[in-house]
């Protein structure tokens, strides 16, 4: 008898198993970008460690589980991965004023854009190699007052990539703001003169500025390649 429950108990734990595997995979898509108001293109970032994307299943709960994906450094985002329903999607954790949620309903392919305020603008004004030294000119802007500038820094790297994740560490100076007033940075067109590029080398260069933000995420320019 007792051998006859527990084959029961078995079959029973296998035929749900069972009925699980026989829904379908997630299949819809999820795409667009995050754009930076200030150059009204995507926003300068990386991954990971740029931002993230906060979707909230509204189709069969009032108190949802959040999910979460990583943008793109690029400021643009793509999930393939997405079951069909309606969400509440929002940009977090990035170095930007965070935006109204939109709520969006997903099946088949859909875009979504969040127009987004950023923490800092940082404007490189001449980025030239002479004589192998580097020579990096930048300022700090910004539309919006929020928390105390943090630090700046020139990231190098032979990687396109370039940024806190991907860097030579010796080729890219880090300047501390702590103790700086945001009014004299806001003002104020920095300078570094970095040496140490090898020949024959290229190199890709970019600028970040932070303020002291929860996540610490830092505002980018654009990426110059340099040849040496």
């Amino acid at each position: 008898m007792k051998k006859y429950l527990i084959v029961c108990l078995l079959f029973g734990l296998f035929a749900s198993c069972d009925k699980l595997d026989t829904y379908d995979e997630p299949k819809e898509t999820l795409t667009g970008a995050v754009i930076d108001i200030t150059t009204n293109k995507p926003i300068q970032t990386e991954q990971p460690n740029g931002y993230r994307l906060r979707l909230m299943e509204l189709s069969w709960s009032d108190n949802p589980i959040p999910l979460y994906f990583w943008g793109k450094a690029d400021g643009t985002f793509n999930n393939s991965k997405v079951f069909a329903g309606e969400y509440e999607i929002t940009p977090v954790e990035g170095a930007f004023f965070s935006p109204a949620p939109q709520t969006v309903k997903i099946k088949g392919t859909v875009n979504v854009e969040f127009k987004v305020t950023p923490y800092l603008s940082v404007h490189a004004d001449q980025i030239t190699l002479a004589n192998d030294q580097l020579l990096v000119k930048y300022r700090i802007l910004r539309t919006q007052e929020g928390d105390k500038i943090y630090d700046s820094r020139v990231f190098v790297s032979t990687n396109p990539n370039v940024g806190f994740n991907v860097l030579i560490g010796s080729l890219s100076p880090l300047r501390d703001l702590r103790s700086i007033d945001d009014q004299t940075i806001l003002q104020t067109t920095f300078e570094e003169q970095i040496t140490g590029l090898e020949k024959g080398k290229t190199y890709y260069v970019r600028i970040g500025a932070r303020t002291n933000n929860p996540s610490l995420r830092y505002n980018f320019s654009e990426t110059t390649k340099i040849e040496n």
